[in-house]
């Protein structure tokens, strides 16, 4: 088995390239759900169904990429657990989201209000674990090292280190 380990290597190493894309799309699908609000816009309903389905299951598939690399990558330590704790719990959410919005297009839900709250609480657990892959791959301090008034400067040798 040891000759196969870096089939699982190479696809751990997708991870950055696969995980842009469920992010996009379920921010996006965020944006037009609020978008139907109020009855409003029912025209977004049929793309955001789609959305929320493909975005579930590419976030399944990124988490999935993202524990290759780390079980056969050399990456360590408690924002690597972090990271891929909420990535996890994205990829489920997003799948509890997309069955959500699946009972309530069969009507075994009466509304979207429990789907849109699954839905929000996904884009929360993403954004964290967005932020958090950012520090894995930037550095902790990427996006504040440029504000004035702090006297920190980025430091790439952080970023390198991991």
């Amino acid at each position: 088995m040891e000759d196969f380990n870096w089939i699982f290597q190479f696809l751990g190493r997708l991870h950055p390239l696969l995980v842009h894309f469920p992010i996009g799309l379920l921010v996006v699908t965020f944006i037009f759900e609020l978008f139907t609000i109020g009855g409003k816009r029912q025209g977004l309903r049929d793309g955001i169904y789609w959305m929320v389905c493909i975005g579930a299951a590419t976030a399944a598939v990124a988490a999935l990429m993202g524990w290759l690399l780390r079980n056969y990558d050399d990456f360590t330590g408690d924002l690597v657990n972090y990271h891929q704790y909420t990535g996890i719990a994205t990829a489920v959410l997003g799948v509890i989201t997309a069955l959500l919005l699946r009972n309530v297009v069969n009507k075994k839900l009466p509304d979207y209000r429990v789907y849109r709250f699954g839905l929000f609480i996904t884009v929360v657990v993403l954004t964290i674990a967005g932020h958090l892959g950012a520090n894995l791959t930037h550095g902790e301090d990427y996006l504040t090292s440029i504000l004035p008034g702090n006297n920190n400067t980025y430091d790439n040798s952080k970023s390198v280190a991991l």
